[in-house]
């Protein structure tokens, strides 16, 4: 009579995972988005790029929703699925990780399916760039204000309740800055001198 074994499936270890094994979680998200039908996993970007740039947007929802409409599909595969592959994608995107290793990953977990791998790897060199670069905001964010935004305006003063003919020309410079995952704004009047210091800086920097 046979006998349930008790042995447990070998841990699959991962490069993005700096060699540890995937969680759970992980391998079984990733192994819904293998069994999506093919169309919908050469779709699937549609619905996992979106967040995991915003992922607190609450129309994340609303693109989950029509996806599993549109392919016939239960919610609850779907957020499985993007939960995997938003997890595979952040590791190695913190790892500045090549295409070649996590190409590797994503075979160790495919079994053989190869689909899924190259529908990841389609457009992985980009979601990897604007990941490093939300990760470099969210590292300066750890430690204070960020800069993430500028506006501004050329006035000209003629007059004040100071002094009349004065025909002085001001930037109104307004820098919006992010902290604590709220969006701030400060304005700052920049007279000719001090725009040109702002500009010898910039100048500087950049150069």
């Amino acid at each position: 009579m046979d006998q349930k074994s008790d042995i447990k499936p070998p841990e699959i270890k991962l490069n993005c995972c700096q060699g540890r094994p995937a969680p759970g979680p992980v391998v079984e998200g990733w192994r819904q988005f293998l069994r999506l039908p093919e169309q919908a996993r050469k779709d699937f970007w549609r619905v996992l790029f979106p967040a995991l740039l915003e992922p607190a947007n609450p129309a994340n929802k609303q693109r989950i929703e029509s996806f599993s409409r549109e392919y016939g599909l239960e919610e609850e595969a779907v957020v499985s699925a993007m939960r995997g592959c938003d997890f595979l994608l952040r590791q190695a995107s913190a790892l500045d990780m090549d295409a070649a290793p996590f190409r590797q990953d994503l075979a160790a977990l495919s079994e053989g399916d190869e689909l899924g791998a190259e529908v990841i790897l389609s457009q992985y060199d980009g979601a990897k760039a604007d990941l490093r670069k939300a990760i470099i905001q969210e590292s300066l964010a750890d430690h204070g204000k960020v800069l993430v935004g500028i506006d501004w305006r050329v006035d000209n003063v003629t007059a004040s309740d100071r002094g009349a003919k004065l025909n002085t020309t001001v930037v109104l410079l307004t820098l919006r800055y992010r902290e604590n995952n709220r969006v701030e704004r400060i304005t700052l009047q920049l007279t000719p001198e001090a725009a040109k210091q702002l500009k010898l800086f910039c100048d500087r920097f950049s150069g």
